[in-house]
């Protein structure tokens, strides 16, 4: 009973001690995305936005205003739009799992992103000889579902597995009888996981 409730006070410590740095990144990238459109840099506040949105956690404040920031710029700057459309894009697709994170917005940056294609003077002639065939040529393309990257989810699984693991070596031989720790295997424990939640955060950001 013990070694069970150790081994989820653990599990929960790890979980909100990433929960905790996913906000404090997220909200960092949202300001970092504002401070620079204020001095008129919008390429780097969308960066800085689709960073934000690409830190996820559910119902976290700074996931929903970054997503409205690009959609807003979006839709209000003809010159950067197509540019804003892909960050939601690419935020949207990087970041779902069994669920796709604000697919209304992915839907309309699929929409808007085979629309300003297809109206884009050095748009793929391949792609049909009039906007209304291209349009339907991108949008199509867009609709494909294409998975994350294999390399980097078998990294994200990879880093769950080091991550229990290290826990494990922790509960079984990190601490005697007398709930003290073992310098050793505490130590491989302990790294073990290290390495496991940042192989795991890696993985899933970039997949």
């Amino acid at each position: 009973m013990k070694r069970a409730l150790v081994i989820v006070g653990l599990v929960v410590a790890a979980l909100g001690a990433i929960a905790v740095r996913t906000v404090i990144e997220g909200r960092a990238a949202l300001a970092e995305g504002d401070a620079a459109l204020t001095a008129k840099r919008p390429l780097d506040a969308i960066a800085g936005w689709e960073a934000a949105a690409r830190w996820y956690l559910p119902m976290a404040p700074h996931v929903d205003a970054a997503y409205a920031r690009l959609v807003e710029l979006a839709k209000t700057d003809p010159r950067h739009a197509l540019v804003a459309w892909r960050a939601v894009r690419r935020a949207a697709t990087a970041t779902r799992s069994l669920w796709t994170p604000h697919a209304d917005d992915l839907a309309a940056a699929n929409a808007a992103i085979a629309q300003l294609s297809a109206e884009h003077p050095e748009g793929a002639p391949a792609a049909g000889q009039n906007v209304t065939e291209r349009t339907a040529f991108f949008a199509a393309s867009l609709a494909e579902d294409r998975r994350p990257s294999t390399g980097m989810a078998a990294l994200a699984i990879l880093g769950i597995l080091s991550w229990l693991a290290g826990i494990g070596v922790i509960v079984r031989r990190g601490i005697d009888a007398a709930g003290r720790l073992v310098r050793r295997p505490a130590i491989l424990g302990a790294g073990l996981t290290v390495v496991g939640i940042v192989g795991w955060a890696v993985g899933l950001y970039n997949a």
